[in-house]
């Protein structure tokens, strides 16, 4: 609305102008019409010289309309002639057509016919190889299945064979394996046997050399009494140092436990058992239970 206001006004200013100066000219008065005279050319005409130009301009007329009819004429003469050549020319097409047609069509007939008889022919020939086919199949199915059957037959009975003779293999070879196993084992038992003896020598002179050690280290009590017994655990490093020594079982005594201890950490260290094997160290002396008693050292 406000785009619209400007030109409103000024409009509107143009037509109250206009208005005004139309107003102020309705009430002059009108001024006289001035009439002049007209002036008049003449000019004069043969008016034979006219006709014999008029007559002259007619026979050119009709000349040329004359040969405009003429030339018409020829143009329709052309054009029936040209529909005439095109309509004989389409007709010999046609007809030229129509012979090819009819042409194809015998030949056409022809080569279905021939197609036909080779068809039939070759159906002859397929039903004459298909009787061939399945009586050479059906022949060779006959010898497939007595060569198949005596095939099985022989496959059968190397299998039976082939099964004993396995069956024999394995019973031998579970007897050998049998005797195999009761001979390892009878050496395993018997290897095992010396080397627990062997062990069994080994450990005993070593408890023979601590129990001598320790006999020579302890320091009996005076309140020591025949009875008494106090078990020492000793734990052994694989160097033959003592690394632990406690009362594992007491005697009632504390001065005679104390002895006991006592005699295990002033011996301190037995090199003897370095020379150990390892495994039957860990299994038998990395720790030891010896019994104190006044009587003696027991295991």
């Amino acid at each position: 609305m406000r785009s619209y206001i400007l030109p409103f006004m000024l409009a509107f200013v143009v037509h109250a102008a206009a208005f005004s100066l139309i107003s102020m000219n309705w009430d002059r008065p009108a001024e006289p019409v001035r009439s002049a005279p007209r002036h008049i050319q003449a000019e004069m005409i043969d008016l034979k010289a006219l006709a014999q130009q008029q007559a002259a301009q007619e026979q050119i007329a009709r000349q040329q309309a004359e040969q405009k009819r003429k030339a018409e004429e020829a143009r329709q003469r052309r054009e029936r002639e040209a529909v005439e050549q095109r309509q004989q020319e389409l007709a010999r097409k046609q007809a030229e057509a129509d012979a090819r047609k009819r042409a194809e069509q015998q030949a056409e007939q022809k080569r279905q016919q021939e197609q036909a008889r080779q068809k039939a022919e070759e159906q002859k020939r397929q039903a004459e190889l298909a009787a061939r086919k399945k009586a050479e199949a059906e022949a060779a199915k006959r010898k497939a299945q007595e060569q198949a059957k005596r095939e099985a037959e022989e496959a059968k009975r190397k299998a039976e064979a082939t099964a004993r003779a396995e069956a024999e293999r394995r019973k031998q070879q579970q007897q050998a394996e049998a005797d195999l196993q009761r001979k390892l084992a009878a050496e395993r038992a018997e290897a095992q046997a010396r080397a627990e003896q062997a062990s069994q020598a080994v450990i005993g002179d070593i408890q023979s050399y601590i129990q001598a050690v320790l006999q020579d280290s302890w320091r009996i009590p005076s309140t020591a009494r025949n009875g008494m017994e106090a078990v020492v655990a000793i734990h052994f490093l694989p160097s033959g140092e003592v690394d632990q020594a406690y009362i594992h079982t007491s005697s009632g005594n504390a001065q005679f436990d104390s002895s006991a201890v006592q005699a295990v950490l002033r011996a301190h260290s037995f090199p003897r058992v370095a020379d150990v094997d390892p495994l039957l160290f860990e299994r038998r002396l990395r720790k030891l239970l010896v019994k104190f008693r006044p009587e003696g050292l027991r295991w």
